[in-house]
């Protein structure tokens, strides 16, 4: 089975290096840096000078295009150079995010864990709860039928004391039961 690594501490990197940077079009760049465009112009503006015949046969059989094709070049430089710090920065924020929210998962993880832990604690208190409340019941019982039985010596004991005191207040005459005359 394939781990993920999540308990890893190690922070992924956020610098994301595209190929362009180390390539051909770094000595383009280079060459097309101001200075390497001032010498291009100068080269050509020496050439003209010296052989200006020559110059304009090259620049004729050239035509506008290589000129053309330089500042074409210079302008997809700067633009590919913003578009890679674009990139970087772009998958730089997505990496960022993903570790916090793999940060956040762990932390969810260790606080499930911690809950069930604790849940399975109250579990095991609930069982023994349910085994001591099993084992008390008999004696629970027991008592009941003691106090059943000491009910009814009590009732028997009070229905005997109460003929004998209707008894008594009948031999009195009063007739009302109690005894007391009134």
């Amino acid at each position: 089975m394939t781990t993920l690594g999540l308990s890893e501490t190690a922070i992924p990197r956020a610098q994301v290096a595209l190929g362009f940077r180390g390539g051909w079009l770094k000595h383009v760049r280079v060459a097309l840096s101001s200075a390497g465009g001032a010498a291009i112009v100068l080269a050509i503006f020496e050439l003209l000078q010296r052989q200006p015949i020559e110059g304009f046969r090259l620049l004729g059989l050239w035509g506008p295009w290589p000129i053309v094709a330089l500042v074409a070049l210079a302008f997809a430089g700067r633009f590919l150079s913003r578009l890679n710090e674009t990139i970087q920065t772009t998958f730089g924020a997505v990496v960022t995010t993903v570790h916090q929210g793999v940060d956040a998962q762990i932390k969810t993880a260790d606080a499930l864990s911690r809950l069930a832990d604790q849940g399975g604690r109250q579990a095991e208190q609930v069982e023994r709860l349910a085994i001591y409340a099993t084992q008390e019941f008999p004696f629970v019982y027991e008592r009941f039928d003691k106090q059943d039985a000491i009910l009814t010596d009590l009732q028997s004991g009070v229905k005997a004391l109460c003929a004998r005191l209707d008894g008594s207040g009948r031999k009195n005459g009063d007739g009302d039961g109690h005894g007391n005359g009134s």
